[in-house]
């Protein structure tokens, strides 16, 4: 007993540090999984946000522009006062948005951009004047084919010479559908990038702290609801006698005083003990306890032998109940009574449902044909002969009416299966078969095949 209590102990301890392992590995696993998806969808969300607000700038300035008069702005620009115009209603759109780092409105070619209208009054690319060409930068050049034949583009180059940007051009026609220009404007993502760098942080700050405290908890919890209970019953096990009656009262008495109540499965595991302990000591202390129980044990063989020819799933007869009414109608053909016949049914769809809605809606149907086939005959024996095949065996009465019968059933399991109201499981369907036994024959044998093939023309049918 000390050895087996020493490996007992052994297991608790790892099953300690297992315990609070996993809460770790899990609340490590939940971060690794969380942050990276909620920090892709926080920044795809500023992006589209970015890009939202570009498409409106550019959609309110390219609406400024006359495509008609591009090349007059190209060649006369500061001269012209609808030029000046504008560019001044230009500027107050771009000056409306404090997060647009530069815009212009370019005419790009083969050579890169030609500039129409530079908006910028300092800083980058302010000395860029109209008619000047600019060459484009290096992330832009992918796109110069789709720039010249004046697509409207989103991009986010990256890196360029003026910083991490997302750039909107919207492409501006004169009246005939020609190209003649595009808006541009660039948004800084540097902030963008430090505030996704700022929120990972955070979120990784927080989820840390969160799920320490849970983790805290958790161990705290199963220490006391698993662990300790766990060991107590294992520790108190361990000293536990059986030679004497007063050593086995002993031990159900200190197993009671540990008094377990933690409200879950440890708490029924250790009822389920103790009700153990109790009925093994009263059963060795009452020897009348003892003649009661061999009493109902011969009851139950009584129950036993009463079910052994039923079937389980149905409460129908089974193949030995069959075999047994088979003597008797054996008997009955040798003395030259053969006024019976014999109904084969084999269900149909049955591997269907079980194999798309599992067994346990299989043995349903099971039990929902059975229900009709009992229903039609239910004056006569029924008898499930295997998964999906039902004897019948019909004397007397329904012998009598046994086409009537056979009508009967079929139509009801077309019913049952035409039922578009009724889940597949419960659209019973069945392939009927029947045979009389005639003076020819020399065994229940005969008839049952000839009720087999018939049933299978039927099925085929």
């Amino acid at each position: 007993m000390g050895d087996k209590s020493g490996e007992i102990k052994k297991k608790h301890r790892s099953l300690a540090v297992r315990l609070p392992l996993l809460f770790v590995l899990s609340g490590v696993l939940i971060i690794v999984i969380m942050v990276p998806i909620v920090f892709s969808w926080f920044h795809n969300r500023m992006i589209s946000d970015y890009a939202r607000m570009a498409k409106g700038i550019t959609g309110l300035m390219a609406h400024s522009l006359d495509g008609n008069r591009v090349d007059a702005y190209i060649e006369g620009n500061y001269a012209l006062e609808d030029y000046n115009a504008v560019r001044r209603q230009l500027c107050e759109i771009k000056n409306g948005y404090p997060d647009v780092v530069y815009a212009h409105v370019f005419r790009f070619g083969e050579n890169g951009g030609l500039v129409v209208f530079n908006l910028q009054d300092h800083g980058i690319k302010s000395d860029a004047v109209p008619g000047q060409l600019v060459a484009l930068e290096k992330p832009y050049q992918k796109w110069q084919a789709d720039l010249i034949r004046g697509a409207e583009m989103q991009i986010i180059p990256g890196k360029t010479e003026d910083g991490y940007l997302l750039s909107y051009l919207r492409p501006v026609f004169d009246d005939a559908g020609k190209y003649q220009c595009h808006v541009c404007v660039a948004f800084s993502m540097e902030e963008l990038h430090m505030a996704n760098v700022s929120y990972l942080v955070g979120t990784l700050v927080v989820f840390a702290i969160v799920i320490t405290l849970v983790m805290i908890i958790d161990v705290i919890v199963v220490r006391r609801d698993v662990i300790r209970p766990l060991r107590d019953m294992a520790r108190c096990a361990s000293n536990f006698a059986y030679d004497t009656e007063a050593e086995r009262f002993r031990n159900v008495q200190a197993m009671e005083e540990l008094n377990v109540h933690t409200h879950d499965e440890i708490e029924e595991l250790y009822y389920e003990f103790m009700s153990v302990m109790k009925e093994t000591l009263y059963y060795m202390a009452n020897l009348n306890r003892a003649k009661n129980d061999i009493q109902e044990q011969e009851e139950k063989l009584d129950q036993i032998s009463e079910t052994a020819y039923k079937d389980a799933l149905t409460s129908v007869g089974n193949p030995a109940a069959f075999n047994k009414l088979s003597d008797v109608l054996s008997k009955d053909m040798e003395e030259g009574k053969s006024e019976f016949a014999i109904v084969m049914v084999d269900l149909n769809n049955l591997k269907y449902v079980n194999d798309t809605y599992g067994h346990k809606l299989g043995d349903g149907y099971i039990r929902g044909c059975c229900g009709i086939i009992c229903r039609i005959y239910k004056r006569s024996p029924v008898f499930r002969m295997g998964g999906d095949e039902f004897v019948v065996v019909l004397r007397n009465e329904d012998y009598m009416s046994r086409l009537l019968r056979l009508t009967q059933i079929t139509e009801a399991f077309m019913a049952a299966h035409g039922n578009q109201t009724k889940e597949p499981w419960e659209r019973y369907s069945a392939s009927v078969g029947m045979a009389e036994c005639e003076p020819s024959d020399l065994s229940v044998e005969q008839v049952l095949k000839r009720a087999d093939k018939a049933m299978y023309e039927n099925k085929l049918k």
